[in-house]
């Protein structure tokens, strides 16, 4: 089990990535900064539209965390690292499974940055904190769990890397953030069913006014999506680990 001692040292390698620091931490508190002055104590539907939208825009930047796990995975068994690697007595399999540990803890340590930043900063309400984290720890899984699906399905690196963009990217359009999506059946049921982003937000939103059953039932349908990616994860992995 060596290989899980690792993870010390891909946190702290992970921690020195200034770039990732940058767009994963800094640019979301920027923007949370901008929004929250100027919304401020606008009305939304059913909470203060200061609240809705950081707590959107925090879950947002959550499907964005898995790259950092894809590029240390590529980085160190696919690129020129490999053969380095390939001479230990280690096990490529359980060190890559470290990695993604790693990814999903850093994302989840930044995620409580942007929570405690918006909650003391600007009175964002999350409602109950420990089931944000839940929440947000479900989404740095996921996001990690897809990245490396897609990086073990594409040969082309820059291509897996593209295509968790457009699936980033892809929810937040559909989840209506930018601007409204059209009244069809089809996005609002995979908004309420599929889409990552809507399940969680729903989740904290519901837990926060009190519906419990609805939240647990989100978080749920959350954690159901996990297991059938991490499915995918395990079928596709197994044929490309080296």
């Amino acid at each position: 089990m060596r290989e899980l001692v690792t993870i010390r040292f891909i946190g702290l390698r992970m921690s020195r990535d200034w770039l990732t620091m940058l767009l994963l931490l800094v640019i979301p508190i920027v923007l949370v900064t901008v929004f929250s002055i100027v919304l401020g104590d606008a009305p939304g539907s059913d909470t203060l539209l200061r609240n809705e939208t950081v707590v959107l825009l925090v879950l947002a930047f959550q499907l964005f965390g898995g790259a950092v796990t894809m590029n240390y995975v590529h980085g160190d068994l696919f690129s020129e690292y490999k053969y380095r690697l390939r001479s230990l007595p280690m096990n490529t399999t359980l060190y890559a499974f470290t990695i993604m540990l790693a990814g999903i803890l850093y994302s989840i340590v930044l995620g409580a940055i942007l929570i405690g930043y918006t909650t003391f900063i600007w009175d964002v309400n999350w409602g109950n904190f420990a089931w944000s984290m839940l929440v947000i720890t479900l989404m740095s899984a996921l996001s990690s769990i897809l990245c490396l699906v897609f990086t073990f399905s594409v040969r082309n690196f820059k291509i897996a890397e593209r295509i968790s963009e457009i699936y980033g990217v892809g929810l937040i359009l559909l989840a209506g953030m930018f601007f409204p999506m059209p009244d069809n059946s089809l996005i609002h049921g995979f908004n309420e069913y599929v889409n990552p982003i809507t399940l969680a937000y729903s989740s904290i939103d519901n837990m926060r006014s009190g519906l419990t059953t609805e939240a647990i039932v989100d978080s749920g349908l959350l954690f159901g999506i996990i297991v059938l990616v991490s499915i995918a994860l395990f079928l596709i992995g197994r044929r490309r680990m080296p």
